[in-house]
Parts: structure tokens; sequence; C-alpha cells
């Protein structure tokens, strides 16, 4: 082991921690202090570069530099002249999910302080762990290790993971072919230095591909083209000699584990491909010198006198993967495993499948616009944005909430099927998520979850919805209540609501102080006309008409009126006139914030405010004035009913479907796909008083540039 493993094992041990000595790092690039989180990987206070080491007179412990760039020689000469020893730095085996290959945002890097993994030419840290010897590496790698890097391994290729993970799916007939057995022969870019630094150059490759055709006269020979090729950002060696000789290209930019699944032989350079397809069980043959050549698990063509030692092929994963490679989570900052970076990787494809296929987004707000392309992106979708819907046979439409012409809709749940006239079965629908952000959606604050239905949306009673269809029939697991339940626990211990607006006062007394013993009950109010209004409610529509009705119902009860958030800013409708606060309300609570509020009193009453929802999380009994997604459950106390809705569910059963299940998470910031877990770890460190100081318009307009700018 190195002496930069053996000092990250005690300096990176737990990132989230404060070094108790800090330290830092400096480097001559630019790109390398933009990488997401370098510090983290490091294990450093901060990655500076000389002059500002030099102008702060920092405590340097290293210098970083990439790779074998050429450009590193400055840095090089700075590190001898100063005695600071060398990282070397690489991208991961795991980089991204990103469409941008050269993304900030990167999983996994490699840090060497002896060479570069891809140099033969030289030792690196990676190798001279491989070359241990075996009592020695067995003590580093012992059967629990490999038992660890056999099942990520398998997760891997199960899960079709590989460096760069946005990629479409293959073609399943250019996969299948025409039944011969499938060799691959793997290009790569001109110039790339793993192939400058692995004893192989352009004639090398062209032997490569000749020796593949002559020792597989009955097989079907496919050139693998480098993504970079593909894109145009690069040339490659074979693709000319490719259709000199008329072999097959594929030059798709797909996933290639499924091409590694399929073939039996592949023919590798240098190419990290190359160790995917042993990964993948495929035989390996090596024209060059990689890192995974030498171990006795490949058919090398030439040999590599420092590598002495035999490794099996989870020996050699558990060295690279889990050894030698550092991952780093994009959100939150923190040091992960291999394992937390795979799960990572799976919840970016599974959003990747649910966004897959042809989307045009109608009359979308130019300040959603970007947000929501975020939100939709996926390497097997296609997404435009229209003015009117004039969507091709092919392409789905996609719409915010529902259209002006349907705000006339009657929506009373006791009519089963009615809704809007012109509603379509093939409909996207988009609305707020039920943790949406710090700051009003009013006040153009960026959401972090939104809700995507293609059968009605939630706040429709009268007519179902993805998320209705999910409490009716979806069966919770053990594992996904038991989930349920410590996200719940999260949400009450990081006081989380909707939007998070306003400081907590700390000043609630307990409901079991009563103003002369009367029952505390919290009325909150909507915004006025709002579609969850129109299409949940029916007797009651108004804040005024939900105060006269729980005053009729509570004759005695002390009753707390709490205006929403975006009428007390002025931005939204819903005022109540001033006789019904004097003769309905005890107290109007304007300013404080609404958990302060809600855990004073006994009871909250809505119409259809997702505040009820917030109160079921927190134990306090609820009663509905309309029919909102929570409601019909037996969980709540409802003045209406609606048929279609069967069963009861416990409070976990709706947490899990209503926060876990039913929407889309993205952290803007890094534009990565989150869990709902990561969201709340998230918000529960964040900047509370965003948005909150300044002068409102201020706000609006920052964030209105913002979400027109943004880019992940």
């Amino acid at each position: 082991m190195s002496t930069f493993e053996l000092q990250d094992s005690v300096i990176c041990k737990e990132q989230g921690n404060r070094h108790k000595t800090s330290s830092f790092a400096v480097t001559f690039s630019n790109g390398i202090r933009r990488i997401r989180n370098i510090n983290r990987f490091l294990g450093v206070t901060e990655v500076v570069s000389p002059v500002q080491a030099a102008r702060r007179s920092l405590p340097v412990s290293s210098v970083v530099v990439w790779g074998r760039k050429q450009n590193s020689e400055r840095a090089l000469r700075y590190a001898s002249r100063h005695k600071l020893r060398v990282l070397y730095v690489e991208d991961g085996w795991i980089r991204s999910c990103s469409a941008n290959a050269h993304s900030r945002v990167c999983y996994s890097l490699l840090i060497d302080d002896v060479g570069v993994y891809y140099d033969s030419t030289t030792p690196s840290s990676l190798e001279c762990y491989l070359n241990l010897p075996d009592e020695q590496f067995d003590t580093q790698c012992n059967t629990v290790d490999l038992r660890y890097a056999a099942a990520c391994r398998q997760l891997m290729i199960d899960r079709n993971i590989t460096k760069y993970n946005f990629c479409k799916q293959p073609d399943p007939a250019k996969l299948r072919g025409d039944g011969k057995p499938l060799v691959l022969v793997l290009d790569q870019t001109c110039e790339d230095a793993s192939v400058r630094f692995g004893a192989l150059d352009a004639a090398g490759f062209k032997a490569m591909l000749d020796r593949a055709i002559e020792e597989n006269p009955e097989a079907r020979i496919v050139v693998r083209t480098h993504p970079d090729v593909v894109v145009g950002r690069r040339e490659g060696y074979l693709q000319e000699r490719a259709r000199q000789l008329g072999v097959e290209l594929s030059a798709d930019g797909d996933n290639p584990i499924p091409w590694l699944k399929q073939a039996s032989v592949v023919y590798a350079g240098t190419s990290q491909l190359g160790y995917e397809a042993l990964l993948c069980g495929c035989t390996v043959k090596v024209a060059g010198q990689p890192f995974y050549a030498g171990w006795g698990l490949t058919e090398d063509w030439q040999a590599i006198e420092r590598r002495t030692a035999t490794r099996t092929l989870d020996q050699l994963f558990h060295a690279t993967h889990v050894h030698h490679a550092r991952y780093c989570c994009p959100v939150t900052g923190k040091r992960w495993s291999l394992r937390d970076c795979l799960e990572h990787v799976c919840l970016q494809q599974d959003y990747f499948e649910r966004n897959s296929g042809s989307r045009v987004c109608i009359g979308i707000t130019p300040w959603k616009k970007r947000y929501l392309a975020q939100f939709l992106r996926s390497p097997d979708g296609r997404l435009r944005f229209s003015s009117k819907n004039d969507a091709a046979r092919s392409e789905m439409p996609l719409c915010w909430s529902f259209t002006d012409s349907e705000k006339g809709a009657d929506g009373a749940p006791e009519t089963e099927g009615q809704s809007s006239p012109d509603r379509r079965d093939a409909f996207i629908r988009v609305e707020d998520g039920f943790i949406r952000s710090r700051g009003l959606g009013s006040d153009f604050a960026p959401p972090a979850s939104l809700v995507f239905d293609e059968e009605g949306l939630y706040f429709d009673a009268g007519a179902p919805s993805t998320l209705e269809r999910l409490l009716n029939e979806y069966r919770c697991s053990d594992a996904e209540l038991a989930r349920a339940s410590v996200l719940r626990q999260s949400i009450l211990s990081a006081n989380l609501t909707k939007y998070n607006v306003g400081l907590q006062d700390g000043t609630a007394t307990s409901r079991s102080t009563r103003p002369g013993g009367k029952k505390k009950i919290l009325v909150v109010g909507q915004v006025e006309g709002d579609q969850s209004i129109l299409r949940g409610g029916k007797d009651v529509r108004s804040n005024g008409g939900l105060l006269t009705a729980v005053r009729k119902a509570n004759p005695d009860a002390f009753i707390v009126y709490k205006p929403h958030p975006d009428v007390v800013s002025g931005n939204r409708k819903g005022d109540v006139n001033a006789s019904i606060l004097n003769s309905c309300v005890d107290r109007v609570e304007s300013l404080r914030h609404f958990l302060d509020c809600l855990y004073e009193c006994d009871e909250l009453h809505t119409m259809t405010s997702l505040s009820g929802f917030e109160a079921i999380l927190r134990d306090v009994p609820v009663v509905t004035y309309g029919m909102p997604f929570y409601a019909g459950w037996g969980i709540t106390t409802d003045t209406l009913t609606c048929a279609r809705r069967k069963g009861t569910r416990s409070v976990d059963e709706l947490v899990f479907l209503c926060l876990i299940a039913y929407p889309h998470y993205v952290d803007l910031a890094s534009g990565e796909f989150i869990s709902v877990e990561q969201l709340i770890e998230k918000m529960s460190v964040a900047d509370q008083s965003r948005g909150l100081g300044g002068v409102r318009w201020m706000n609006k307009l920052a964030n209105v540039c913002e979400a027109l700018s943004y880019r992940a």
C-alpha cells in the first residue's frame, strides 16, 4: 500500500468531519479546481493555485496534476522546488451520468502518489498493490472484501454500469445482428495518453483489427467506436480501416455493456472497456499494456515484466474499484463507498427509463423550461418546447397542471370521471412535489421535486390519477414501510414543509395548553381559485367559507387562522373579509412559522391544503372540507367522500407512496436525480434564510435570472 493510501485512511475516514489540521493542495490546473468536491476527494481543506497559496501563506501538503498531461511540467518543477509530494489524478472507473463527458460533476477519481495507472513504463500505486506478496495481499483483501467486490461487480454488470452512464440503450436488432458469434474490436481516440503510455500506436491498432479478422473467420466482427469519436470531438484509429475492410462499425454511442455481454471475444488496446469485458466474462486479447494486463486474466501480446503476481478477477476488481478508487457524492459532498456510487447510478438509470421517449412541452413558462428539462433528461428521451399542442404521433404532450381553458372544471369528487372536456388520456401533467423548495414557487424559487402524471393530477378529485391508483393498488413491502417510517422521522427532525419559508420561533405551546380550556383548531388558508380547490372541493371553496364552516361545526373552539404564504406575500388572492375574521377567528397568524402554529393546536381544518398532509406526518388530527389526495383513506375526518378511493392506508403507506414512489427529485446544483432522503439531508443543512431578506421583488428577479441562465 502506498504512503498516500495509508495517510488517506486516516485523513479521509469520515469526510463529513473537519480536519484537525488544515491542509491545502496546490494545482496549476483550473480544470482540477473546478471539479465538484475536489477537496473532499483529496482529503484536504482546499485546492488552490500557487498564487493563492503564496498570497495566503497556506500550509501546502501536495501538488495535484492530471495524469500524464504534457502541461504538467511546471507543476512537477514546483513540487520539486518546494519538496512536496505529487498526486496524480485521473477520472475514476465510474465517472458520471452526465450528458457532458467532461462535466465538473464526478462520482469517482483515481488518486496516486506513485504514478499513473495507465502508464506501463513506470509503477503506480495500483500496480504496487497488486504486486504485493500473496500473504500480504490476502491481509489487505480478505474473503469479506472479496465477497463485497463480487457483489458490486455483479451489480455493475446486471445494471449495465460503465464509465460514462448517460448513454442510450442499444438497438436490440443491431445487438442481435446476424446470429453469428460476436467479436468486438475496441477503438480508441488518437494520441490518447493511455495509448501513448500503454506501448501502442496506430500501427498496433491496425494489426489488432487484422488479427481479429484472421483469428475469427466465421464470426461477426464489430469495431466499437469511442464516444468522443461518435460526437466528433476526437478521431479514432480504426474507423477508416474498418470501412476499407468492410467491417461493421458500432458508432451509435450506446451503452457498451450489453455489447460486451453479447460478445465472446474482445480485442483491446488499452481501453477501459477491455477491463469491463473481463468483468462481463469475455475472453480478452490485449495488444497494449493496460492496467488489467499481466495478471493472468488476459491473453497478452506484450509482456510486462514488473507484474509478477497472478490475481483472480475479484481480486483485481477489489484493487481497482474498492481499494484504489475514491468516491464522493456530488450532492452532499460526503465520501462514498463503491456500493453507494453504484446505487446512485441505478437511481439515475431508473429516472432515465421513466423519462425515455419523445415529449413536447406545451406552453411552459420561460423560467421553468431549463429546470423542467433537467427533470426530464434521459439518453433515451427527446424533449422540445412549443407554444401550442402540435405534438407529433410519436410525441407525448406535456403541460403544467391544467390549461387556462380548463379552469372552469367543477372537479366535484362525487361525480365519477368528471373533469375537463378536452382531457386526453395520453397527456402528461406536471406539478410541484410535496417537498418543493426553500422559498415560494410564486417567488420563482427553483423546485427540488415535481410530479409527472399521465393519468390526471393528484389534486383533481374528479378523475383518477397515478397517485390515487398507487394508493388504491400498490402493496408496500416491509422494507418500504420501514424506509417510510425513517423518512417521516427525518422530516420531523428537520422541521421541513413544502416551501420551508420563515424561521421557527420555538414559542409553540403544548396542545394541552388551551385558552379557557377550549379546543384549539388551526385553520389554514389557501390561494383562492387554486386548481386544488376547484377540483378537490364542492360546497366550501373560499377561505371565508372554510372559516364559516369550521366555526359553525365548532362554536366553542378557539380558532387560529393561518393565511397562505402566497396570499400574505401579495403574490396570490385569498384575503378574508374582515367581518368573517371578526366573527369566526380568535387569532390570525400571518408571520409565525406554520409548524409553530400546528404544534400548539389540537386539530387542523382545511379544504384541500397540503398542510393537512404535513399535519398527518406529525400525528395532528385533520378534518377536510374537500377531497385532497390524502383524504378518503381512513386517516382523516372527511366531509366529502370519493367512491373511487377504496380501503384504508396507514400513515407510513401514505408517506411511501406520496413522497417516495410518486414524485421526481433533482438536485439542481449538481443536476443529479436524487432520493427524497438526499433532499431531506441537503435541506436540513441548507441556509434557511435564503430569500427572506431584502426586497421581495429583488428576490424574485434574482430567482428568475437564475432560472433563465440555469445550467447543471
